[in-house]
């Protein structure tokens, strides 16, 4: 019976030891999720400032976009366009825009990372709307740029998806 005690003990111990040099579960990696939240608010900074050469800089210009609205019937009106169309200087139209979000969910393997996060965009100030915004982001000589991006245009969502503590909203300032 001990000796079966003491194998069971070994056993447990190799186990133990097996789980705690394994690496990071499918989906997370260290010190990843960082660096990709830095690009994301860099992209949001880039998009609240009109600044149509850093949108370029930060995403890959075969990526695409896709918007989708919510309309009355309860269904939702899709549009893609291709990423260089927001990098497109004939989309500076004078308006002030503001993008922020907040309590995003990051996902990261290799050279791939998935950002989701519920977000607000205003125009001259006000609200327009909330929705989920969605970024793909691909690892490219070493840096993380938007490779494809979805977003959920939702005007009578912000209620419900705005942060209770203000202290989570990203990027900071603007």
């Amino acid at each position: 019976m001990n000796r079966s005690l003491q194998f069971i003990a070994a056993v447990a111990l190799i186990s133990a030891s097996a789980v705690a040099g394994s690496p990071a579960p499918a989906g997370t990696q260290s010190g990843e999720e960082s660096a990709v939240l830095v690009v994301m608010d860099r992209y949001l900074t880039a998009i609240s400032a009109d600044d149509v050469r850093a949108i370029a800089a930060l995403q890959t210009p075969e990526g695409m976009t896709y918007r989708a609205r919510a309309v009355e019937d309860g269904g939702w009106d899709v549009i893609a366009h291709p990423s260089s169309h927001w990098a497109d200087p004939s989309m500076v139209d004078g308006h002030k825009r503001r993008e922020r979000y907040w309590s995003p969910t990051v996902l990261v393997r290799g050279a791939i990372a998935v950002v989701w996060a519920p977000y607000e965009f205003w125009i001259d100030g006000k609200t327009s709307h909330c929705g989920i915004d969605v970024f793909d982001m691909v690892k490219i000589d070493g840096a993380w740029r938007v490779s494809n991006a979805m977003w959920t245009v939702e005007p009578s969502a912000c209620e419900e998806l705005r942060p209770k503590d203000a202290s989570s909203i990203r990027p900071e300032g603007r």
